[in-house]
């Protein structure tokens, strides 16, 4: 008897490790398993390019934990070498850092973001206090703002906070979670509050993994988390906290080009302070130097953000009529897909081309080429 439930033990044991590795797998690769989570991407005829024109990836770069008292040249050091490379960034702003520090449309730190932000750079907020003001047993950094916090603590900060840096004359449409302590109930709040995105580091359903680097490195598009109308964006690691070594720079690349191959949305982040080093401005720039050496779209969160919504509910269908292939295309919202391209299959048997929406209305017509660009 005991040898029969020894033996049914190792087998409950085994169905339980697999079943783990398998549920493990499919979320670690599920973006390597399945692709963009798009309604179309490609056919026997066509292929429709994730971005405007004929980008391969994107690239986008964030800094975290700008406030007050933040000195505007540290914004301006960093914004001097992305504009050099037209690459822009998204500054994550502690609106009322520790709950002394407010931001307002006065201060010499706004007036910086002013400009920057109307160079074509983005504003975003980043938690309200950026701190835990009263010790609490499980929080060991007193940065994770919004851990443990119930569901309507989190609002009243994110919509104070929100506030604030709108009354100091910002659009705001991302979210970072101070030291990511956010959670299911923060993006249920965004979502809530239309925010268009949130950006953390390993936010994902399964509690087991939120942590973990391997898995984090493996997201390389946008997805919306518990199926909320929100996208969430993967953040791909900070490396600008040491000397400028050429492991860090390595690390950059090998991350990078990952998400290239993968034709996916690449999120550098970095924080204010050890982002102002000349070891961590030369590691900047000598990552971007590498990264825009390829076919690289350089949007903001929000850009892409829009971008993404209209792209991944666009669905296609193709047929032939004659010698004219018919493209028809059907969206799934209002959004615009401005350049949006559609690249032709080498050998299709057919000389013309005609795109038309659902109702049968033509769009664009004209010889078949290597592809067609459209504003959709």
């Amino acid at each position: 008897m005991k040898k029969f439930f020894r033996k049914r033990l190792v087998w409950i044991s085994m169905l339980v490790f697999f079943s783990f590795a398998a549920y493990s797998l499919i979320y670690y690769y599920h973006d390597l398993i399945f692709g963009p989570p798009v309604l179309f991407w490609c056919d026997d005829y066509i292929e429709i390019n994730l971005y405007p024109g004929t980008y391969d990836a994107a690239v986008v770069f964030t800094v975290d934990d700008i406030y007050k008292l933040t000195e505007p040249e540290k914004i301006l050091r960093i914004t001097k070498i992305l504009d050099r490379f037209g690459v822009k960034g998204v500054f994550f702003i502690i609106p009322y850092y520790k709950g002394r520090y407010k931001i307002n449309k006065d201060d010499n730190v706004t007036r910086v973001l002013k400009e920057i932000e109307n160079n074509g750079h983005e504003i975003a907020q980043h938690g309200l206090t950026h701190w835990v003001p009263r010790w609490k047993l499980k929080i060991v950094n007193f940065a994770r703002e919004l851990t443990d916090l119930p569901y309507s603590e989190q609002k009243r900060r994110i919509v104070i906070g929100k506030t604030i840096l709108e009354e100091a004359g910002f659009k705001i449409n991302g979210f970072r979670a101070p030291a990511f302590s956010a959670n299911q109930n923060t993006l249920k709040i965004l979502d809530h509050l239309d925010f268009l995105y949130g950006s953390d580091a390993g936010l994902y359903p399964p509690p087991f993994m939120l942590a973990n680097k391997m898995f984090v490195e493996s997201i390389y598009y946008p997805y919306h988390p518990s199926d909320l109308n929100i996208l969430e964006f993967v953040s791909h690691g900070d490396l600008f906290h040491t000397l400028f070594n050429h492991k860090n720079l390595m690390l950059i690349k090998h991350r990078f080009e990952k998400v290239y191959k993968r034709k996916g949305v690449f999120v550098l982040y970095t924080h204010i302070e050890p982002i102002n080093t000349p070891h961590s401005l030369k590691l900047l720039e000598e990552s971007l130097k590498y990264i825009c050496t390829y076919n690289v779209w350089k949007p903001t969160l929000t850009e892409i953000s829009l971008w993404w919504k209209a792209r991944e509910t666009l669905y296609a269908e193709t047929k032939m009529s004659g010698d004219t292939l018919v493209i028809v295309l059907e969206k799934g919202n209002e959004l615009e897909l401005k350049n949006l391209t559609i690249l032709f299959r080498k050998g299709i048997p057919a000389k013309r081309y005609r795109v038309v929406n659902g109702e049968g209305d033509i769009i664009k017509e004209g010889e078949i080429g290597e592809s067609v660009t459209l504003d959709y």
